[in-house]
């Protein structure tokens, strides 16, 4: 999911100044109103004009950090701590979570930090503030696990699960119903769908279920939409929650072998398998540095690696030089809709996926339910589990499992003899259609062309 979140999330008036003029009024800015909150009120009526400015305002946080000595932010890429390349985490409390950080053995220093974020949950109407703290409690920024290091149900953890929900009833939230449209990624189903994931990985199934409910019930009386209560977020199962919904597409954690004559990609793979071991076991041999970690975010142990040989479109490098026999077949399947738009980088992948004995990844899920996980068992599948809404499956040397990445699953080789290899093909739903795009201008990767509109 991370490239949902990789946004910035501060800016000066003075670059706002002089990106944006016509947005705001001269007179309003000579009277100081335009503090970066309330010129990012401003803002969301501009809508699209914010995202050619983000680039922009990227290393701010960085540069006033070097010049003026504040310390403004507990994590920055030039320390390498954000996987997020355009966005700066600023936030309250700086002091006190480093100390924490610091000394997560003292009790003192761990009760001074709480204090000051759940002064900060009290006090704060701050849209971005909220957004910071949210992304900074719930690890959806840093490389490393900081705050759910001592488990997943700490007073960190619930503590940014509340600021989540104060995010979610903030009106720069909510207008994302009406500022975005369906085929985007809108911040309450966002950020609903992280904080139920997350309660679930630290075992609140009923806090999960009350926050689930609440959300599904939600309706909107907007400017430009409205929507009755179970319309705004239609999501249709407690653990079919992703943040982008495409009406109208069936819904099936798995799809058994008679529904492949929809997913030819199935019987491709199946058919060309021995291709795709014989490469797959050459490049574990002879570039087993070409595979880079994996998805770092989901877990705390193990090791979990891929190779991407299909991404956003484009056959890689490593797609041409280490599997080429596989490639060349590849470029005769993909894309599987050529003309639609994707909602999401993710809508068609291909990787293979080492994962190392003792690895357990949590619960996840992906971004949008017009996307399938199709993969394939390579080797080392002894013991390894994948289990889909609570529903636990095993991989066959040779054999496909088609099924919906929507749903959450996790992934886990506690009992693995050796490292687990998989192939796995991101395919667009085969619902999908033209007709889908009707009364949308973009999708959250890309615009969508007039004709489809």
């Amino acid at each position: 999911w991370l490239h949902l979140f990789c946004r910035p999330s501060s800016f000066s008036s003075t670059q706002l100044r002089e990106a944006l003029p016509s947005v705001l009024e001269p007179a309003a800015m000579s009277k100081g109103w335009a503090s970066p909150v309330n010129v990012a009120v401003a803002l969301a009526v501009g809508g699209g004009l914010l995202r050619g400015a983000w680039k922009t305002w990227a290393s701010e946080a960085a540069v006033q950090q070097a010049e003026t000595g504040e310390d403004i932010a507990l994590f920055t890429h030039a320390d390498k701590q954000l996987h997020c390349l355009d966005r700066e985490l600023r936030h309250p409390c700086v002091k006190e979570l480093r100390s924490y950080i610091d000394a997560r053995d003292i009790p003192e220093t761990k009760a001074l930090a709480l204090d000051c974020i759940k002064d900060v949950l009290a006090a704060s109407t701050d849209y971005w503030e909220l957004k910071n703290m949210t992304h900074l409690l719930l690890d959806l920024d840093t490389v490393d696990h900081v705050f759910d290091a001592d488990g997943r149900d700490n007073e960190f953890v619930i503590t940014g699960i509340e600021f989540a929900k104060k995010l979610m009833e903030h009106p720069e939230c909510l207008d994302d119903f009406d500022e975005k449209g369906e085929l985007e990624c809108r911040c309450v189903p966002l950020f609903a769908k992280v904080s139920t994931l997350k309660y679930k990985n630290a075992g609140m199934i009923e806090e999960a279920k009350e926050l689930y409910n609440r959300v599904r019930n939600l309706a909107w009386n907007g400017k430009v939409r409205q929507y009755a209560a179970g319309e705004a977020v239609p999501w249709d199962d407690f653990m079919h929650t992703p943040q982008i919904w495409v009406r109208g597409l069936r819904s099936q954690k798995v799809w058994p072998r008679e529904t492949w004559g929809d997913l030819p990609i199935c019987k491709q793979l199946e058919d060309n398998f021995e291709t795709i071991r014989e490469e797959t076991a050459k490049s574990l041999h002879s570039d087993a540095d070409s595979y880079g970690d994996a998805y770092r975010f989901l877990y705390s142990k193990g090791e979990w690696n891929n190779i991407m040989l299909y991404h956003k479109r484009q056959f890689t490098d490593e797609c041409e030089a280490i599997f080429p026999k596989t490639c060349a077949l590849l470029k005769k399947w993909l894309p599987s809709k050529p003309g639609l738009p994707w909602t999401s980088d993710q809508n068609e992948q291909v990787m293979v996926i080492k994962m190392k004995e003792g690895t357990d990844v949590e619960t996840h899920s992906g971004p949008s339910n017009n996307i399938l996980n199709i993969h394939i068992g390579i080797s080392g599948l002894e013991g390894a589990k994948l289990i889909i809404a609570n529903e636990t499956y095993t991989w066959e040397e040779g054999k496909v499992i088609a099924w919906d990445g929507s749903y959450d699953h996790r992934v886990h080789c506690l009992e693995c003899k050796q490292d687990r290899v998989i192939m796995m093909v991101r395919y667009m739903h085969p619902d999908m259609a033209p007709e889908h795009y009707k009364g949308s201008e973009r999708t959250h990767f890309e615009d969508i062309p007039k004709e489809m509109q």
